[in-house]
């Protein structure tokens, strides 16, 4: 299986994404990497968080429906931040060659100061959708008794 960033196997994957062997990944890390092999170059959780974190849930949810997990366990995956390997593809490049421009108080970035406030609020978007459908799923299967 491809996992973006010319890399093959979950071996491989997961030592990419988060610096460990497959075996010692949590939940919320195996249903991120699941959630990302359709279309793994534009689901990488490195260009864009918050559809890592969108995926993660759509996984965790159809877990709940197949029956394979329970919703407080579903919910509790998807409320951790997963922490990404620092020395991931993007990150690398972001951090340690970092632009610098000149301004009257010295040198400035030209990185947004506001983009960890906008990861997390796009993270809990999604925790909140991923509470309301279990909500929603647990007045389902009280009504109908599966």
């Amino acid at each position: 299986i491809y996992w973006g960033h010319g890399i093959y196997g979950i071996k491989s994957a997961s030592n990419l994404y988060f610096g460990k062997h497959p075996s010692l990944l949590t939940l919320g890390e195996c249903a991120l990497l699941i959630g990302i092999i359709p279309a793994p170059e534009s689901r990488s959780p490195f260009r864009d968080y918050s559809r890592g974190k969108t995926f993660q849930a759509r996984v965790l949810k159809r877990m709940v429906v197949g029956h394979f997990l329970d919703i407080e366990s579903a919910l509790s995956a998807v409320r951790k931040p997963f922490a990404l390997k620092s020395d991931g593809p993007e990150y690398a490049e972001k951090s340690l060659f970092p632009v610098l421009l000149p301004s009257e108080s010295g040198y400035e970035s030209p990185m947004k100061d506001t983009w960890d406030w906008e990861r997390e609020s796009k993270m809990w978007e999604v925790v909140e959708d991923m509470e309301k459908w279990a909500m929603s799923f647990r007045k389902i299967v009280k009504t109908s008794n599966l």
